[in-house]
């Protein structure tokens, strides 16, 4: 059976998880608060104040947890729970293509002896 793996070592994985929930979780409060992107366009140009308020439904609104007391924490857990959404949007990703790839295998040689 042709099975796809990333790599057999999974030690190496598991350091680079650590290494991703330390920086999300340890790092992201004290990012910058320099506004970037669509926002740092908005308020050069002076339409920031337009924006309104944020969806009420939004899951993580401006990147804090509501409910925690301490804003480390609040900004810590965002960046933890953004890292986790990423990783299974990607993992969901990989598997997809992995099973598209092995039954594009099977369908070529499927006529061929071997």
């Amino acid at each position: 059976m042709n099975e796809v793996r990333l790599t057999t070592r999974k030690w190496k994985w598991i350091g680079l998880l650590v290494i991703t929930f330390a920086a999300a979780g340890l790092l992201s409060p004290w990012a910058s608060s320099h506004p970037d992107g669509l926002e740092r366009v908005a308020e050069d140009h002076g339409f920031l104040q337009q924006a309104g308020t944020v969806h009420e439904w939004a899951p993580i609104p401006d990147y804090e947890v509501a409910g925690i007391p301490w804003t480390v924490l609040r900004i810590g857990l965002a960046g933890v729970i953004g890292s986790v959404i990423m990783m299974a949007i990607l993992w969901g990703a990989l598997r997809s293509f992995t099973r598209i790839r092995r039954e594009n295998d099977a369908g070529t040689n499927h006529g061929e002896e071997g």
